[in-house]
């Protein structure tokens, strides 16, 4: 499972290996969750809107994490291992969860370790460019390979998923990395304008797509009369599409004309009407979204004070959008409304590159000479945008 992440790797020496095993494993996790709502429902008898709190319990520590963990604890080696410690600990303690409330508990305690270990990833990648597409593509390219592994595991049980996680999250534990050094603890925010319109773009962008991603597997079953092992080989294009996005991305500067095309590519997962539309949906909405979004933490970076400034906040925001979207998701799913919910989403998605594009646009209008260009502690207070 981690032999992508290897060869991505390879190509990319810069980003450390364990950063990129830590991203592997933590991208496997949410990555199980459209395969897990419908064993959770069975085995606790619940619904399967209700199952997906599961994905809000997880994504909301995540966020409380990237949004807190910045300002107050300094990156270091030792808070890797700690945090690797904790997302083994929750995973296999999952396993034998007794009750539904029992496991939301225990998966804040894997959303906090995983929100750690991104947190940590990011910040690294940020103050070093060339690592920025590695540690994009991770995600993708190991979700291209679980995929239909996790849909094979799924069918022995929500128990056997967790298992399997913790499994793939054991060689963090192993791998020592030192990150942040130099980095100081709390650090003055760019008043950049324009970067809060990109947080909250990316807030938009990932609360629409997760309101409908972690249901798609149970709205392709419904919808479309497709089993969980068809739905999968979506799964495994959309991680495709993922890993060529990131990995070409360095190579375009228009990051908001790809997210806005996300937004037609999902409504067409569900509201195609009809497998080859579900297929070319998923890969064509993880190809954008992948295509986008370095792109636009680079443009955060472009107007902060440090490159690594904005990272937390990044990642705790898009954590936020993803803790809220399967809530509102999950309403929809339980009326039956996966038609009505593709088309929310997609236009949030638009929504969102829209925003990003303006951003963009706005910029470019700034002369090269503009002191608000610069970076440090005197330029970077300019209310600039």
């Amino acid at each position: 499972m981690f032999v992508p992440t290897r060869l991505s790797y390879a190509l990319r020496p810069q980003a450390p290996l364990g950063l990129l095993l830590a991203a592997a494993a933590v991208a496997i996790m949410f990555g199980a969750t459209p395969f897990l709502i419908p064993e959770l429902s069975r085995h606790f008898g619940v619904t399967e809107g209700l199952a997906g709190a599961v994905s809000v319990a997880q994504v909301g520590a995540f966020a409380g994490v990237n949004l807190v963990l910045p300002r107050y604890v300094r990156p270091s080696g030792t808070l890797f291992v700690s945090a690797g410690g904790l997302l083994v600990a929750a995973n296999l303690i999952s396993v034998f969860a007794p009750s539904f409330g029992v496991l939301l508990a225990v998966r804040v305690g894997a959303g906090a370790a995983a929100g750690t270990l991104t947190w940590l990833a990011w910040t690294d990648a940020m103050r070093h460019p060339r690592s920025l597409s590695a540690l994009a593509a991770a995600g993708p390219v190991t979700a291209l390979v679980s995929a239909p592994l996790l849909s094979l595991v799924a069918e022995f049980g929500d128990q056997a998923v967790y298992l399997a996680l913790t499994v793939v999250a054991l060689p963090v534990l192993f791998l020592r990395v030192e990150t942040g050094s130099g980095m100081s603890l709390t650090r003055v925010v760019s008043k950049s304008r324009s970067n809060w319109i990109l947080l909250g773009a990316l807030f938009l962008q990932v609360l629409a797509g997760s309101a409908l991603f972690i249901y798609v597997a149970v709205a392709a079953r419904e919808e479309l009369g497709l089993s969980p092992g068809v739905a999968s080989l979506g799964f495994s294009l959309n991680a495709l599409g993922g890993l060529i996005g990131a990995r070409f991305s360095s190579r375009h500067r228009r990051p908001g004309w790809w997210l806005a095309t996300s937004g037609p590519a999902a409504f067409l997962v569900i509201g195609g009407g009809h497998p080859v539309w579900f297929f070319f949906g998923l890969f064509w909405w993880g190809l954008s979204f992948w295509m986008g979004i370095p792109g636009v933490l680079q443009m955060l970076a472009d107007r902060s004070l440090e490159p690594g400034e904005r990272a937390g906040d990044a990642q705790g925001i898009m954590a936020v959008g993803r803790a809220i979207g399967p809530i509102l998701g999950g309403a929809f799913t339980d009326a039956g409304a996966f038609r009505e919910l593709a088309l929310i989403s997609g236009v949030g998605m638009t929504l969102a590159g829209i925003s990003v594009i303006g951003v963009q646009e706005g910029r470019d209008l700034l002369p090269p000479s503009d002191p608000s260009f610069a970076r440090g502690p005197v330029d970077g207070q300019i209310e600039t945008f």
